[in-house]
Order: structure tokens, then C-alpha cells, then sequence
């Protein structure tokens, strides 16, 4: 009997999944027909779906993993993406190994998010709810068809293999449980923006009643997506072996546009909160963000990227993708064109020399940002598709359109604190950053004394984060001072309770700190990284960036599923071994390298072991100053936006001690 339901529990999982669907086809039309029927009932019957659905996903994808764990090669995804001698853990991450599974993750996501909406919803906007759980179900409907109709992961493949293709040799790591999903979270996460914009626009919601529900939602879903994005740069750089975190691929550039958009909401909705403006902007910027997240998935799971004729070799997918894409398109601008002015703006910017104008003028650099990456990621590939025409779009383009344009975005981080709302005194500015300023150009000055021939993004962008440093720190002492007189505090506990207070404002500046430590290690480890490719035998050594590396030689095992060369590299006058190492996967027959890293505060020393050549290994070898930095100023940010989360539990537990004392006082 188990050995029977073993065998057919994958079909309990795709008859689950498809009876998702027809929920979710209901949970579309709930809304519609309740009005027509007059049937109030009806639409919130909608939120029961919704749980309904997100229970019927997880028993879908709960068979699929249970699948890939017992070995069960007669489901053709399984088969294509597992092999017997699989680790378990990379069993369980192979559900999102292929096309179909991925794009099932995506699904189930989605409504883990949608039920999580309609538990909010039914608290602080029961009206609404059932329209805006109708666009998630419009959503969810379109990738379920693609899952069940055209990407089936259920799909049998009968007689069932023997062991299994294996799982990509490239995918066999940690980082994959951890980097798909943070970034499906984040690019699901702005589904919920997109929700709240459609719903206004069609129901007439005023943005300030809602705005700041979003500004969580938003806030959310861009942390998810940062640190995927970090994780994959981190999985880049010890996996592939080329010394590197971001290369600017297509395939990098499609998470990284909805990043951008979803960092100028962000400030958008302040701007929108302390001066009742840019409504209309944040709604087209919900709108966009989400769009860039689907272009994104899609792009990337269609198969676009490796080549716009990948669309011939399954037409109905190909087709079925570019349709959703332009429906989910038409719909939401098709709408904000002719009803995107929910509600008029309440004020306007009245001096240029304003905080609110700085935020405007952020708002247009991200903008700006985004295109230039769209263009540099869609321009090759839409000349393909035209004329045939290969031509690559690489770092040189990025770098020298965008670096330019993220030193003034970095620049502005250090202006706007000291700007107040409004209208700003500039001699009373000027006070305020004349110490960062000069200390900036002190900086620069510095790097190029120290090397004259670096490169002019090293010099500038040493100076202005140096610049924007130094003005966070004069803004946070000049506001614990002013803390410090007005509350009779010493100053130790004015700093600290300013922070405890404002958690908001000062997450906020966490996360630009963030920025600035992500933003050093890229020019320390972009501009000033030594390199060498060398034949190396036992007992040579070599010098490279400040540091001495000794080959002693290699060891061979196997573990798990893969044979090992293992490389014997020791950091002269330590005890430090690195220990790079060249796989071979038998069932695949591909080989992958492992790096070996040793790193401080100030570099990395980075060492790949290749193929043996006249008796000796070639070694490639890196010194990557202030590349620790990056991961570093990830975690900053990471706490930051974890920090401003907690103002809100704080004031929660501040409403409930005053209730207490009221309550003791009666």
C-alpha cells in the first residue's frame, strides 16, 4: 500500500495544482461577479481561496520534493535534474534546478504572498481586499497555465530512467538554496505594490490611505532581492573561478533593473509621506518595479538570454511567455494612462534648494540607471532578433555610462540629511558640510599621492564616499548634541537613544552606510586587484599583490558524487593553507573549480588550479584588495533595514506600556 501511494502521490500533486488553478480562476472573477449578482458574499469568498490555493501549492510542491528525495525517476523533471548519488540537500534545491521547477517556486511564492495579503487585508481594508487578491490571481492564473499547459513539472516519463541525468555541476552548492529563493522573494515581493497601484486605479483609493502599507511591502521585497543579489555575486566569485563578482551578464542585469526602480520607491513614498507628492510617480513606479521583475524571471527562464531563437525550440512556451508579458503590460499602463491620476497632488515643491528636490533628482538618477542597463542588457538581443546581427555589450559600457552616474547618487546620500523639507538656508548647509567636503578632497588627493596613475574612479569615488561619510557622522553628532541640551542627557546616552528612537531614519542611514562600505570594496577590489597566470610545480613560489604563495603540491579523493584535485597552496611565514580544487561530476562528465580564498579585513588572497601542462598546474592567482568589504557592507544593510522594521514593534510595545499604566491609574 505505501509502495502504491509512493507511486501515484506525484499525480496527487499535479491534480492539486491544477485544482489550484481553477480556484485561483474563481479568485479572478470573485469580484466581478459579486458585483453583478449582487452578491457582497461572493467577493470575499476570495480570501478563502486564497488559503485554499497557497494549501493545494504547498501539497504540489511538497510531492515534487518528496520526489527528488526518494529517487523517483519516472517524473521527467526529476530524472532530468537528480541523480541517485545526489546529496540530499541538493535533491531538495533541485525542485528549482530547471525551467518547470523554478517557475513552480515562483508560483508557490506568489501565494504564500497573496495569503499573507488577505490576513492584512481583512484587518485594515476588507473593501478593497477582493479586487486586489483578484490582480494576484490574475497573476498566479498566468504562470499556473504555463506550469500545467506547456512547463509541466509533473510530467511522467515512463519507463522511468535508471538513475538520473544529475543536477547541473554548477548548481551542486550551498549558494543554491539560499539565492533563487531570496530572489524570487524579492521579485514576488513587488507583486504586492503592483496589487495596491491596480486596485487604486480601479477602485479610486486614495494613495495616502494606503501609501504607507506599501512602503513595508516594498521595503521588504528589495531586501529580499539585495540579498540575492549579493548571494549570487558571492556564488559567482568562489565558484566560477575567474576572481570576480559581477561581470554585468544579462542574466545578473535582469535582477538588478527592478533593484534600481525598487530603490527609487523607496524614496519616492518618503517623499510622498512627509510632503503629500509624487503620487501619481510612486503608482508608475509600483507598476514598473514589478514589471522589470517579470521581464526579469522571464527573460531568464525562457531562454531569451542564451539566445533569442530559443523561443523556436519550444514556439507554444515561447509564445505563451511574450503573451502574458505584453497582457500583464497593456493591462497595468493601459490603466495608469487612463487613470492614474488617483488623487491630485496636495503640495508641490516650492524651492529647488529642498530635500524634496533631492529626492526628485534621486528618483531621476535610478531612472536613468535602469534604462541605461535595459539598454546595454535588450539592445543585443533585439538586434539579433532583427537582422541576426551578434554583437556583446559588456563592462566596458556599463562601467563608463553608469559609475559616473552612482558617484552623484552616492553623492546626494551626503547632502540630504543636513537638507531640510522645503526650503534649505544655504549658509547654514554650508556649516554643515564644509568639514566633509574638505576631507573629501583630501581623500582623493591622497589616493592619487599614493598612486598617480589610479584610475579616475578610484580618486573620485574615494573622495565622495569619504565625503558622505564624514557627513552622516557630523549630522549624527550635531542631532545628539541638540538631543543632548534639549533632553539634559550626557552624550553618550543622547547618541544612544537618538539611534533607539529614530529607528526609521537611522536604519535608513545603516543602509546607506551599507552602501558606502559595498561601494569601497568595489573600487579597492576593481581597480587595485593584482593578478598572475602561472605553470607552478612543487615547491615554487610566487609573489603577488604584497603576498608569497608556495605550491606544495595536490591530493585526489572523491567525495559525494564527484571526484577532487585538491591544490596545496600555503601563504609564506603562516600557517595558512588554501585549498582550491578542480571537480569532475562522472554522470555529467563536466568539470567545475572550487577557489581557494583566504581573506582579512584588507584583501583577499584568491588561488585556481587548472590542468596540468608539461608536468606542472597552471595557477591563477588574485590579491583582491577590500573585497571582504562588499559582504560586510551587505550584512550592514541587512541589519539597517532590520533596524528601521523594529520601530514599528517599538512603538507597539510603547502603546501597550501606556495602556498598562492607564489602566493601573483607573
Amino acid at each position: 500500500m505505501q509502495g502504491f501511494l509512493s507511486n501515484y502521490l506525484i499525480e496527487f500533486g499535479h491534480l492539486a495544482t491544477f485544482t489550484a488553478f481553477i480556484l485561483t480562476l474563481f479568485q479572478l472573477a470573485a469580484p466581478w461577479l459579486a458585483g453583478r449578482l449582487q452578491a457582497p458574499a461572493l467577493a470575499r469568498s476570495g480570501v478563502m481561496a486564497s488559503y485554499i490555493v497557497l494549501i493545494l501549492m504547498t501539497i504540489g510542491g511538497a510531492t515534487l520534493i518528496h520526489a527528488f528525495v526518494t529517487g523517483d525517476f519516472t517524473v521527467k523533471y526529476v530524472a532530468s535534474h537528480s541523480n541517485t548519488e545526489l546529496p540530499l540537500l541538493y535533491k531538495v534545491t533541485a525542485l528549482w534546478g530547471g525551467h518547470e521547477g523554478s517557475l513552480f517556486l515562483w508560483a508557490w511564492i506568489l501565494a504564500a504572498f497573496t495569503t499573507v495579503l488577505a490576513i492584512q487585508g481583512k484587518r485594515l481594508f476588507p473593501l478593497r481586499l477582493p479586487v486586489m487578491l483578484s490582480v494576484q490571481a490574475g497573476l498566479l492564473l498566468g504562470f499556473l497555465g504555463l506550469i500545467l499547459f506547456l512547463s509541466n513539472p509533473f510530467e511522467r516519463l515512463l519507463p522511468g530512467a535508471v538513475a538520473g541525468r544529475d543536477l547541473n555541476p554548477l548548481l551542486q552548492d550551498p549558494g543554491m538554496a539560499f539565492h533563487p529563493p531570496m530572489l524570487y522573494l524579492g521579485y514576488v515581493g513587488f507583486s504586492i505594490p503592483f496589487a495596491f497601484a491596480m486596485t487604486a486605479m480601479l477602485t479610486r483609493w486614495e494613495t495616502t490611505l494606503w501609501i504607507g502599507l506599501i512602503r513595508r511591502w516594498t521595503l521588504f521585497a528589495w531586501t529580499m532581492l539585495t540579498i540575492g543579489i549579493m548571494l549570487g555575486g558571492w556564488w559567482a566569485y568562489y565558484e566560477l573561478g575567474w576572481g570576480g563578482y559581477w561581470a554585468w551578464d544579462p542574466v545578473e542585469n535582469a535582477s538588478f533593473m527592478p533593484w534600481l526602480l525598487g530603490t527609487a520607491l523607496i524614496h519616492s513614498i518618503t517623499v510622498q509621506e512627509n510632503r503629500r507628492m509624487l503620487q501619481s510617480w510612486n503608482l508608475f513606479l509600483a507598476i514598473s518595479t514589478f514589471s522589470l521583475s517579470l521581464l526579469g524571471t522571464f527573460l531568464v527562464r525562457s531562454g531569451v538570454l542564451s539566445s533569442v531563437h530559443a523561443f523556436a525550440v519550444d514556439p507554444g512556451r515561447g509564445v505563451y511567455i511574450l503573451l502574458f508579458m505584453i497582457t500583464v503590460l497593456v493591462i497595468a499602463f493601459g490603466l495608469f494612462l487612463v487613470k492614474g491620476r488617483v488623487d491630485s497632488e496636495k503640495e508641490a515643491v516650492t524651492s529647488l534648494a529642498s530635500r524634496e528636490t533631492l529626492f526628485v533628482l534621486n528618483n531621476v538618477l535610478f531612472s536613468v540607471l535602469c534604462l541605461c542597463v535595459m539598454l546595454g542588457t535588450l539592445y543585443p538581443l533585439a538586434l539579433e532578433a532583427i537582422n541576426g546581427a551578434k554583437i556583446t555589450v559588456g563592462a566596458p559600457y556599463f562601467n563608463s555610462v553608469l559609475v559616473p552616474l552612482f558617484f552623484l547618487v552616492i553623492f546626494l546620500m551626503g547632502i540630504g540629511p543636513a537638507t531640510p523639507w522645503r526650503q534649505v538656508n544655504l549658509s547654514r548647509l554650508w556649516l554643515r558640510l564644509w568639514l566633509p567636503t574638505v576631507l573629501g578632497i583630501v581623500a582623493a588627493i591622497s589616493i592619487f599621492v599614493w598612486d598617480a596613475q589610479a584610475h579616475w574612479f578610484a580618486l573620485v569615488g574615494t573622495g565622495v564616499v569619504t565625503f558622505v561619510v564624514v557627513a552622516m557622522l557630523v549630522d549624527f553628532i550635531h542631532n545628539a548634541n541638540r538631543r543632548a541640551k534639549q533632553q539634559n542627557e550626557n552624550i553618550i546616552s543622547a547618541w544612544l537613544q537618538l539611534v533607539k528612537r529614530n529607528r526609521r531614519y537611522y536604519g535608513g542611514m545603516f543602509v546607506h552606510f551599507g552602501i558606502l562600505v559595498i561601494a569601497m570594496g568595489m573600487i579597492g577590489s576593481g581597480l587595485f586587484r593584482s593578478e598572475q597566470v602561472v605553470l607552478m610545480a612543487k615547491g615554487d613560489v610566487i609573489e603577488i599583490g604584497g603576498e608569497k604563495l608556495r605550491f606544495d603540491g595536490v591530493k585526489q579523493f572523491r567525495k559525494d558524487n564527484y571526484f577532487a584535485l585538491q591544490g596545496q597552496f600555503a601563504l609564506v611565514g603562516t600557517d595558512i593553507v588554501l585549498k582550491p580544487e578542480r571537480r569532475k561530476y562522472p554522470v555529467q562528465e563536466a568539470p567545475t573549480t572550487e577557489s581557494g580564498i583566504h581573506s582579512n579585513w584588507a584583501r583577499d588572497v584568491y588561488v585556481v588550479i587548472g590542468e596540468v601542462v608539461d608536468g606542472r598546474y597552471s595557477v591563477h592567482a588574485y590579491v583582491n584588495p577590500l573585497v571582504g568589504w562588499i559582504w560586510l557592507g551587505a550584512f550592514i544593510i541587512v541589519f539597517g533595514i532590520g533596524w528601521s522594521f523594529s520601530q514599528r514593534l517599538r512603538e507597539k510595545r510603547v502603546r501597550a506600556s501606556a495602556a498598562l499604566s492607564q489602566g493601573k491609574t483607573a
